[in-house]
């Protein structure tokens, strides 16, 4: 999927928004992070900016060997979770977040309108660096389609 602005309309608001893969120099266990970027139309300035970086997983999870959230591979944009001794190749579409789908950058918006994204009162980011603890606090659609 290309990088390029989408648009999506909420409560007679239209957003912007974009979903990248990037990896990382900076961490030890993993590189991989999922990085979406919301606008409100006609305040670029004010975007809010998330990172699903897999590295975050320590901070979840004392045990990452035996269950973790894995960030973007194989498919770009879908989070999904792994659990030592499970069958892995056939994950359970429960378990899996698609950034790419609208409803779940809805999701998103809905959230941070609520707690502290303001986006026509502050100018510069609003930056969510550790936005994988949102898998376990926001009850997303699931599934990659």
């Amino acid at each position: 999927m290309n990088n390029k602005l989408r648009k999506i309309k909420l409560d007679g608001e239209t957003y912007l928004w974009r979903r990248e893969h990037h990896h990382l120099t900076q961490f030890k266990y993993s590189k991989c992070v999922e990085k979406v970027t919301v606008y409100l139309e006609g305040f670029k300035n004010s975007p809010l900016q998330l990172s699903f970086r897999e590295e975050d997983n320590l901070m979840l999870s004392i045990n990452i060997e035996k269950e973790k959230w894995c960030v973007g591979y194989p498919n770009d944009g879908v989070i999904w979770m792994f659990k030592s001794g499970s069958d892995n190749k056939t994950k359970a579409n429960n378990a899996e977040i698609n950034l790419n789908r609208p409803a779940v950058i809805a999701k998103l918006i809905k959230y941070f309108n609520l707690n502290g994204w303001d986006p026509r009162g502050k100018s510069g980011p609003f930056v969510e660096s550790n936005a994988l603890k949102l898998l376990e606090i926001i009850e997303f659609p699931r599934g990659i389609n």
